[in-house]
Order: structure tokens, then C-alpha cells, then sequence
């Protein structure tokens, strides 16, 4: 699998997750992330797939897209991987809020350059 290829997979997998972010907590509110443990669950294991995928997005691809916050992505996927009970979950409220759908916005553009130059997630499997 080429690099640019295994970028464009693991970028597939950050949307899917932001998507899935965004699914989960519509009509909610930050006392349903404090109350529903489900819920917080599946949004701290969806954080921490966005993070270990963009550890795994090429340092080029990184550097050709500053504007994504891939230091930040992977700082929170570490802090709740190993740090799990100290989540603030005001912290993480406001970043699914306010910080992610920018960040989807980025992704989705990076995916599709990446699969206009050398081909989807697809062609990578």
C-alpha cells in the first residue's frame, strides 16, 4: 500500500468517526455526556480512533495540511488511552462541539485531494 493510499485510509476512518460523533450526540446536551456513560463511552472511543489514526497520516500529508490540528488529535487520543480517569468532559463536550465539525470540514477537504491524486481507501485494501 502506498503512503499517499494508507493516508487516504486512515483519513476515511477520522470522518467516520467525526461522523459518528456528530450522529451521537445530536439533540443532546453536556449533561447527557456526564449522565450517559454509553454515550460517553462512544464518544471517548471514537476520539481516540481519530487520534491513533492521524498518528499513522504521513509527516508529509501533515505538513502539506497545517490547518489540521493532528498534534491536538493525537495529545487527546493519548490523554484518554492513558489518562482515562481524568477525562474532563467539559474539555471534550467543547471540542465535539466547536473544534471537530472545523476539523471534519478539513478532513473531508484533505480525503478528497488525496483521492483525486492517487485514489480512495478503496483502491488501498
Amino acid at each position: 500500500m502506498k503512503k499517499q493510499q494508507r493516508d487516504a485510509f486512515r483519513v476515511h476512518h477520522m470522518i467516520e468517526a467525526s461522523e459518528l460523533i456528530a450522529e451521537f450526540i445530536t439533540n443532546k446536551g453536556f449533561g447527557d455526556l456526564l449522565n450517559d456513560r454509553l454515550l460517553s463511552s462512544a464518544v471517548e472511543r471514537q476520539l481516540e480512533i481519530i487520534g491513533e489514526a492521524a498518528s499513522h497520516v504521513s509527516a508529509e500529508t501533515q505538513a502539506e495540511w497545517p490547518n489540521i490540528n493532528w498534534r491536538g488529535m493525537k495529545g487527546t487520543r493519548n490523554f484518554l488511552t492513558h489518562e482515562y480517569f481524568r477525562a474532563d468532559y467539559e474539555k471534550i463536550w467543547d471540542t465535539v462541539q466547536h473544534v471537530l465539525p472545523a476539523e471534519l470540514a478539513a478532513l473531508r477537504e484533505l480525503l478528497s485531494d488525496l483521492e483525486s491524486q492517487f485514489g480512495g481507501p478503496d483502491d488501498a485494501l
